[in-house]
């Protein structure tokens, strides 16, 4: 019987440090020849799909939040997408790195098709890397619909002359629907755990929590953008209550599965309360106060593993860079509740602005999780001068290793794409956006779970009723606190609710001044330095006051164009058949 050869390649990424920082898929430089004979080249072959999940050293577009309200850096290397003033390219990585895998993934499930017909076994044999296979193909498809939209679907090996290579684009609505298939595919062919030496890789349960935030991001997008993103020629079929049905009921099947908990170690003094400050570092038992290790944390879904000792390490300048290019904006640091957990405006917890601590006090530990370690007690810091780096006074201390545990580049904590609290997020918003409203019930096995955590009272009914809230925005707070900074979630969020046109489309807002020691101690801000001026109305958790913009409306036209990327020019000359997204 004649041997099945392919050939594996994958690009070799340069990480460049300083002052930027390259948001490129982390691709190993590989090169070698499998043969397709036997069930472990299936294994290996499947491993490598492994590389396709996002990096952590990415700081934007599938990384982090730093391009949208939140973002305080303004160095123009990618703050210029959530400002609206980016232009299409000639290449993109996305597209390129995105097809790269889906060619290779093709390859994978086109020789098992040959292994079974060549008479090397039974497709049995390698039902677990085929399905491996499927949730990578929807995995990438997934992540070129949320930067483009409607893209080119590849379900088979491709050449320079293939036909399908000069093909239209498809919908998104045909993307979705090839998504929602290829992961139906892993589903029903992984394991039901992956625990152990399997620690790391996807199983049915994880690949059903990744269909529910499909089902729950296109659903709401479908809902709230509408047809407005479609590029010409894209139809409609738009399945928005049939999905956001299907993903409270995804979302509930893997919470009755029981696999996964949210790591909450609070009754342990040691820790302080801040067992979501610890739950992102953890390692060694010297990783955090309580001793705990990393193999104490159920909570990950959809995770890449690292290990220090076997040199498997994060890398490059994760921790640095994340310091100063995700810290907060005013606006990301009055979302977080009081501890009567109403909003700050709403509470009379509320300690108002007088120093930057007093905004710290009786708040949502995630807040202190995040920022408080740059907290002064009982002061503020001086406001920087506003320039392109960063406009923050505070550092993110989410992803930080504590202590100096680990030296920058040497980290070996575990890394999310997908967790647990993540999967509770999204019942409480797909059942509410299904059924218009929520139970207390349903409220006490979902978010409240999570704010027990944050040491913030339930969301309840009553909460919200007795002081004029909202239900879906209390929900909606609930998902962008405790997801910040995972996966793009903020990004992604405010683009499928339709709110980023006006989020990002405004003034962006650094520090209240009014009432604050910054109005009348000229060594902790300069009025000269405040080079766009102020908000005269800012609605602070104390009223409409006066506040520092560090970012102007006028240097942010951003609209509806923004949500999605233009295609990359040189894919649009090459074949002709591709309509640009609208706009660009």
């Amino acid at each position: 019987m004649k041997k099945i050869i392919i050939l594996f390649s994958a690009v070799c990424v340069l990480l460049s440090c300083e002052d930027k920082f390259l948001d490129l898929d982390d691709l190993d430089s590989i090169t070698e020849q499998v043969y397709f004979d036997e069930p472990q080249n299936f294994v290996d072959a499947a491993s490598n799909l492994y590389r396709g999940l996002h990096s952590p050293q990415a700081t934007s577009g599938d990384g982090f939040d730093m391009i949208t309200d939140y973002g305080t850096e303004l160095s123009g290397y990618f703050q210029d997408y959530g400002q609206g003033l980016n232009a299409a390219s000639d290449t993109d990585l996305y597209w390129d790195n995105g097809y790269s895998y889906i060619r290779t993934i093709n390859v994978l499930l086109e020789k098992a098709d040959e292994y079974v017909e060549y008479g090397y076994g039974d497709l049995s044999d390698i039902r677990v890397p085929v399905a491996e296979a499927y949730f990578f193909r929807a995995y990438q498809h997934f992540r070129l619909l949320k930067r483009f939209g409607g893209v080119p679907i590849i379900t088979e090996v491709t050449n320079v002359d293939s036909e399908i290579l000069y093909a239209p684009r498809n919908s998104r609505y045909e993307v979705v629907q090839q998504i929602i298939a290829d992961l139906d595919l892993a589903i029903a062919g992984l394991p039901e755990t992956a625990t152990g030496e399997d620690l790391g890789k996807i199983s049915s349960t994880a690949a059903m929590a990744y269909k529910a935030r499909v089902l729950l991001f296109e659903g709401t997008w479908e809902k709230y953008v509408g047809t407005v993103t479609d590029f010409e020629g894209s139809g409609s079929g738009s399945q928005s209550v049939a999905y956001i049905a299907e993903a409270v009921t995804l979302a509930k099947a893997v919470m009755d599965k029981g696999q996964y908990q949210i790591w909450n170690k609070n009754d342990d003094p040691n820790m302080d309360n801040n067992s979501y400050k610890w739950l992102f570092t953890l390692e060694g038992s010297d990783s955090n106060p309580g001793g705990y290790t990393k193999a104490s944390n159920s909570e990950f879904i959809i995770q890449s593993i690292f290990d220090y000792d076997s040199g498997n390490r994060i890398g490059g300048q994760f921790t640095q860079i994340n310091l100063g290019r995700n810290a907060p904006t005013q606006i990301a640091l009055d979302m977080y509740s009081s501890l009567d957990g109403l909003p700050i405006a709403k509470s009379p917890l509320f300690q108002g602005y007088a120093t930057q601590s007093d905004q710290f006090i009786n708040r949502d530990r995630r807040m202190w999780g995040n920022f408080g370690e740059s907290v002064i007690e009982n002061g503020s810091r001086p406001i920087p001068v506003i320039s392109s780096v960063n406009n923050s006074n505070l550092s993110n201390w989410k992803f930080t290793s504590w202590n100096n545990y680990r030296t920058v580049g040497t980290e070996a904590f575990n890394y999310p794409h997908l967790r647990y609290a993540e999967v509770l997020l999204t019942y409480a918003e797909a059942l509410y956006e299904r059924d218009g409203s929520i139970s207390d019930a349903d409220l006490d096995i979902s978010v409240n779970i999570i704010r027990d955590r944050a040491g913030i009272a339930p969301l309840t009914n009553a909460l919200v009723a007795s002081n004029d809230l909202d239900m879906l925005d209390e929900i909606r707070r609930e998902r962008t606190v405790e997801l910040y900074m995972e996966d793009n979630n903020h990004w992604n969020d405010i683009r499928r609710w339709d709110i980023a046109v006006d989020l990002l489309n405004t003034d962006l807002v650094g520090y209240v001044i009014e009432g604050t020691a910054y109005e009348t101690d000229e060594t902790l801000f300069d009025p000269d330095t405040a080079i766009y001026g102020y908000v005269e109305n800012y609605p602070s958790g104390v009223g409409p006051v006066k506040a520092l913009i560090i970012d102007p409306v006028g240097n942010r036209p951003y609209n509806h164009k923004n949500y999605l990327w233009p295609l990359p020019i040189n894919e649009t000359v090459i074949n002709t058949n591709l309509v640009q997204n609208p706009g660009w």
